[in-house]
């Protein structure tokens, strides 16, 4: 669809603030609400963690309504190539606990060591970024129950201007001539990396993103909506987590997300999601000064999941969004079956 020139200026503005801002130095990663189920698009670390083969696609539609507003597309996966757990030998009994009913045996736990990676397109108006990550993490057993992980991942971020679906109402408008002067594509390559401690109840992570910080070549740096000066800002996430079993069928897992962007005020998350029977989940989630969502799922089987989150937006664009939408479909197992 051909735009003028006044939502063009909406575009440049709209991306600006929540993709590639200058002095604000707002978000520049997509924001996700199902964080909790997919750690591993915040933390690199955070791969194949329950299951040798980890797989999700998703998609996200934020502030609906809202002409130009961001939308996220992106599937990726992990495998665990390390090697498989042994058993040591076999117990048999029905502790009250556990609701397979037969502890099967004692396994040897090993390190595990995973790949993967991530490919994924945001569109803010008139701007796309996609991007390939490739990662590789480690996992040390600790005690009984634990592991200690360490990920690093790294790649291509490829940013676009759609300059074809513009329609300029004066076409020797110098501000937007100057922009496209320089081309309207740039290429970049960082790098990100995170730790995990997790069991089969608790995590705690901690990541980086965006070490290089690189520039973003795009524009003519004489125009006030040149981009050239703009760098990629490092962006810092801290979750952590832990599992409460209620009752055989109930499960409540409180949790929190602690984000930091370069010099913008710090931001958190609270969330708490709630398991039935180990097949259904429902969860709300508050996000500081921007949404409150509400997300559930269903196990499918053993090894698909499909989950869905709805988040009323709380802040000053309210009165020009419906909300924002975010679907994932996710696929677990392990490479024995």
């Amino acid at each position: 669809m051909k735009r003028t020139f006044t939502a063009y200026i909406t575009f440049i503005a709209a991306a600006g603030l929540a993709f590639i801002g200058t002095e604000a130095r707002a978000q520049q990663l997509p924001q996700f609400s199902q964080y909790m189920l997919n750690p591993y698009v915040i933390n690199p670390a955070a791969s194949s963690m329950h299951s040798d083969v980890d797989l999700a696609m998703g998609f996200r539609q934020q502030w609906t309504g809202f002409d130009g507003a961001p939308q996220t597309y992106y599937v990726g996966g992990t495998v665990n190539i390390g090697r498989k757990p042994q058993s040591s030998g076999y117990t048999y009994g029905i502790p009250i606990s556990n609701r397979k009913m037969m502890n099967s045996g004692i396994t040897e736990r090993k390190s595990k060591h995973v790949v993967g990676g991530l490919a994924a397109v945001d569109e803010y108006g008139q701007f796309q970024r996609s991007s390939v990550m490739a990662s590789y993490s480690y996992h040390h057993p600790i005690g009984e129950s634990y592991y200690l992980s360490v990920g690093t991942s790294l790649g291509w971020y490829g940013m676009n201007f759609g300059a074809g679906n513009v329609i300029l109402e004066n076409t020797n408008d110098n501000t937007y001539n100057d922009f496209i002067a320089n081309g309207t594509r740039a290429n970049l390559f960082d790098i990100n990396a995170g730790a995990m401690l997790y069991s089969d109840r608790l995590f705690v992570g901690y990541s980086i993103y965006q070490i290089g910080e690189n520039q973003i070549e795009m524009g003519n740096n004489g125009t006030p909506a040149g981009l050239s000066n703009t760098r990629l800002a490092v962006h810092h996430f801290a979750m952590a987590g832990y599992r409460f079993t209620l009752t055989d069928q109930i499960d409540l897992t409180p949790s929190t997300l602690f984000k930091l962007r370069g010099p913008a005020p710090p931001s958190f998350d609270i969330n708490v999601k709630a398991d039935f029977n180990e097949r259904v989940f429902v969860g709300l989630s508050y996000r500081y000064e921007d949404a409150v969502s509400i997300l559930g799922g269903i196990h499918i089987n053993d090894w698909l999941r499909v989950a869905y989150a709805y988040d009323y937006v709380t802040s000053q664009i309210n009165n020009l969004s419906s909300g924002s939408h975010e679907i994932v479909l996710g696929v677990r197992f392990d490479r024995k079956k």
